[in-house]
């Protein structure tokens, strides 16, 4: 009797523990797969003793592109309100360029001193 259960339990084994006849090239054919599906990222590539650098350069670059796009330019005046101040009165040019306001007074002056065309 215990040798019929000690076969049995060696058969069972042998099923359980034992890969079939195609094993090894199922294994090497999934290796070869995952080989091609894996591509090196960017920290992969760079040496250990490189990237602590590389992420505060990243860090950095990318803050200094947010703040060049969250915060405004003021426009600068180009070459062509220079050639077009030449020939504007001073009313005209308080009308046309972005100048800030000036004061009550100041307008007065402008308009009472310019002769009408």
């Amino acid at each position: 009797m215990n040798s019929d259960l000690n076969n049995f339990f060696k058969e069972e084994q042998k099923h359980v523990f034992e890969p079939g006849p195609y094993f090894t090239q199922r294994v090497m054919a999934q290796l070869a797969s995952a080989k091609e599906q894996l591509t090196p990222s960017v920290w992969d590539v760079l040496p250990s003793a490189i990237r602590p650098i590389m992420a505060v350069a990243l860090v950095v670059l990318f803050g200094v592109l947010a703040v060049q796009i969250l915060v405004p330019v003021e426009p600068v005046r180009g070459a062509i309100e220079a050639y077009n101040r030449q020939d504007l009165s001073p009313s005209e040019q308080l009308l046309l360029v972005d100048a800030p306001s000036p004061e009550g007074a100041e307008i007065e002056e402008i308009l009472i001193l310019e002769p009408m065309q």
